[in-house]
């Protein structure tokens, strides 16, 4: 049951985690989805911590790094995960180019690999390699994200994505449901909150963006039969404002 937990609920969290470690005070000089930062977030489950994620976006010569690292603790068990994506942007357009997940801690470690090219899409999960074909606008598990915070800042109120989770394509809608002030262990913020759209669930999964800090993800709920499950809320964020991407 606490294992069921940990990848029900835990896992489609930390994979929404938008954001690293550094100053409180976060002041993008101009919105921008591609702007390098490190963002840290807290994890709850009713009223209490059971671990913190990381993120951080990097450019090294023309190539973007986002990297998130998480560390998840409940009673005996563990969970520790690692996710990578590289990608270019032309003309304001993401193009994934690798990405990578592991997982270790209590019950069985995974891992996955996505290399993304020109004509196909090469998953390796579980030790099999599945070929896919390759079509317009495909995002790997992380990157729906930043096209998502990209979207939001040109004023977008609806957002679909498809995704390649593990070896398969997924499908990915969100619409905007209303705005909030939320008091988070950053501080206040007034953020737009946002409901994932599902055909028929038993689950709900609510994000909250703030405006003020470049559209970034500050917070986000999942419940299931209408009772809370897990919260992540925004711990600290701090841009590189010396030079923008």
């Amino acid at each position: 049951m606490i294992i069921k937990f940990l990848k029900k609920v835990i896992v489609p969290l930390l994979t929404l985690v938008a954001l690293t470690p550094a100053s409180v005070n976060a002041e993008p000089a101009k919105d921008s989805a591609f702007k390098s930062f490190k963002a840290n977030y807290k994890v709850f489950r009713k009223g209490s911590e059971l671990g913190e994620a990381y993120r951080q976006l990097t450019k090294v010569n023309d190539q973007y790094m986002l990297e998130t690292d998480s560390q998840i603790s409940w009673l005996f068990l563990s969970d520790s995960r690692h996710e990578r994506s590289t990608f270019n942007v032309v003309q304001d357009k993401v193009l994934p180019l690798n990405y990578s997940f592991k997982r270790t801690g209590t019950g069985r470690d995974r891992k996955t690999e996505l290399t993304f090219s020109q004509d196909k899409i090469t998953s390796v999960y579980k030790n099999k390699t599945v070929e896919l074909n390759t079509q317009p606008d495909m995002l790997d598990p992380q990157l729906y994200q930043l096209v998502m915070q990209q979207q939001l800042i040109a004023g977008h109120k609806e957002f679909d994505y498809q995704v390649v989770h593990r070896s398969k394509q997924v499908n990915y809608k969100f619409k905007i449901v209303g705005t909030e002030e939320l008091s988070l262990p950053y501080g206040k913020v007034d953020a737009i909150k946002l409901e994932r759209v599902r055909q028929s669930s038993r689950r709900k999964t609510l994000l909250w963006v703030a405006p003020s800090l470049n559209y970034t993800m500050v917070k986000l709920t999942q419940f299931k039969d209408g009772k809370e499950q897990a919260d992540l809320q925004l711990a600290w964020l701090k841009f590189n404002t010396d030079k923008a991407l």
